[in-house]
């Protein structure tokens, strides 16, 4: 039962990348930082386009965005606070949890893109460089959401946050799920005049609370 559980996974939930699906290789971000109760806070590094770039069909660019991870039980509440260092950019970020069925490494994500709404799985994942067997990947949608303050754009799949302070990203869930979560953030549709070639700095805040 397992097998046909796995197998009627849904990949990605749009067809452009279903299309590249074939191409998919795992990789591995230069960092994925651990936040925990005593480490709650860290400064990110991510191009200004990296969580969704129009070069790339829109999709996010695994290692010009920046990672993190933690731990949440079931029913506790979430909250990631990005703070941007610059004026013009605007933070964006999705969660992903991987549960029992996620039986890779968890510092292997599944390919060089990714999609900022969806699950993001490969079955039999392997080592690009090495070849490596490395399981299956299972990262499984939980949030997303970008700055919409002072943002030309507003793309409603994207989920558009204003909390009337541009470059502030505060994004709030309530964890469906006991156990394992990663997230990535990277700006989105940066202001003109913003140096898209450079890396700037995010602060973010990372908590997780019992209600």
């Amino acid at each position: 039962m397992k097998i046909n559980k796995l197998a009627s996974f849904t990949l990605l939930a749009t067809a452009g990348f279903l299309a590249a699906s074939a191409s998919l290789a795992a990789t591995q971000p230069s960092e994925i930082t651990k936040f925990t109760l005593r480490k709650t806070t860290d400064v990110f590094t991510v191009k200004s386009k990296a969580w969704s770039d129009p070069a790339f069909g829109d999709m996010g660019w695994t290692h010009s965005s920046d990672w993190g991870s933690f731990l949440a039980r079931k029913g506790q509440t979430v909250t990631i606070k990005l703070v941007s260092e610059s004026v013009g950019i605007h933070p964006g970020a999705t969660v992903w949890f991987r549960g029992a069925d996620d039986t890779s490494i968890d510092s292997y994500v599944v390919d060089h893109f990714y999609p900022q709404y969806a699950n993001f799985a490969k079955f039999g994942a392997t080592d690009e460089t090495t070849g490596e067997s490395l399981g299956n990947i299972v990262m499984r949608h939980k949030a997303h959401g970008y700055d919409l303050d002072g943002n030309s754009r507003s793309v409603r799949r994207l989920n558009g946050i204003k909390d009337d302070v541009p470059g502030q990203l505060v994004l709030t869930f309530t964890a469906p799920n006991s156990g394992h979560y990663q997230f990535v953030v990277g700006g989105f549709n940066p202001d003109v005049g913003v140096d898209t070639t450079q890396k700037y700095n995010i602060n973010v805040k990372v908590t997780v609370t019992t209600p």
